[in-house]
């Protein structure tokens, strides 16, 4: 699949820390990329700056279908939207002006403009509030109409730094529909701390740590690589050695524990557990407890001392 982003050892210092280093690899155009970072110096607000135009790589290069983002920057801004996770409009125009504003400066993209107004301020909810000066709506509902802003233009690549930051339950609803719609159409790259919205909601998952990116995948494909995606707990009156002989050497048992009379282990596919049942014939069995793993036990497995989100 074509690269709409493509990075060649970006490196970035900030205050004197180094918050990227050497990234290198590409971007699928109309992909979803979801980012994960392990604290709030882990350089994400820095990463989605750099391929919004904002701030240049201070080290390596970076480009945006094809063109370098430092040579280029004028000519790429027409390709991105960028909604910050800060406000940043004019706090005593409404917001309508404040849209209106931006997107006159984009004058090729008027028509685009008129025709996806309606769509938008309706799918967002917003018809209400579009009116108002910005410096009485909350920020929940200025990151709605700062995403509508930029899907006016629309851009081929988003970039969002938490897309759904201080909104309540329907507007966070709402926004993400919205983001679902737009899957595969363009190319989505986007922050949260929200692990079921990631979880539900990517093509491919980056989690930065130290300053590079630690993995690097969809959620399946992690689960399967490190844990497996289902764990089984099997409580027996009595656990004799040769059971756990038995279930050793099942070849698609993954981590395997005793503890006490209980035998623990991970599988990546269900006819796994069929398995280890068919060796504990005669065996009794007092208990059976069964877990699908999720993003959030993979990443507590993955960095066990640390804090991810």
């Amino acid at each position: 699949m074509e690269a709409s982003i493509t990075f060649k050892k970006v490196g970035q210092l900030v205050n004197g820390k180094t918050v990227l280093a050497g990234l290198s690899f590409g971007i699928e155009r109309n992909s979803t990329v979801a980012i994960i970072g392990d604290n709030e110096d882990s350089g994400i607000t820095e990463f989605l700056r750099i391929i919004a135009g904002l701030v240049p790589p201070q080290y390596g290069s970076l480009f945006i279908n094809g063109l370098d983002s430092i040579k280029r920057n004028l000519d790429i801004r027409k390709y991105l939207g960028y909604v910050p996770f800060q406000n940043d409009m004019d706090p005593w125009l409404t917001a309508e002006q404040n849209i209106k504003f931006i997107n006159g400066l984009y004058r090729n993209e008027i028509e685009s403009t008129d025709s996806n107004y309606a769509e938008y301020v309706d799918a967002l909810d917003v018809k209400e509030k579009i009116k108002k000066p910005v410096n009485q709506l909350s920020p929940g509902v200025l990151r709605k109409l700062t995403l509508l802003r930029e899907l006016l233009r629309n851009p081929e690549i988003l970039v969002i730094d938490h897309p759904t930051a201080f909104m309540n339950a329907k507007d966070k609803v709402l926004t993400l529909e919205l983001l679902k719609s737009l899957k595969g159409k363009k190319t989505i790259i986007y922050s949260s701390s929200s692990l079921n919205t990631i979880e539900n909601f990517h093509d491919r998952i980056l989690v930065f740590h130290n300053g590079g990116i630690n993995l690097d995948d969809k959620v399946e494909n992690m689960l399967n690589n490190w844990i497996g995606k289902y764990q089984y707990s099997i409580k027996f009156e009595k656990l004799m050695a040769t059971v756990v002989r038995e279930v050793e050497q099942i070849p698609d048992v993954l981590s395997l524990q005793k503890e006490n009379n209980t035998l623990i282990f991970n599988c990546e596919k269900r006819s796994v557990f069929l398995e280890v049942l068919s060796k504990l014939a005669g065996v009794t069995i007092i208990d059976i407890k069964f877990k699908k793993f999720n993003l959030k036990d993979l990443l507590a497995a993955r960095f066990s001392e640390e804090r991810i989100v």
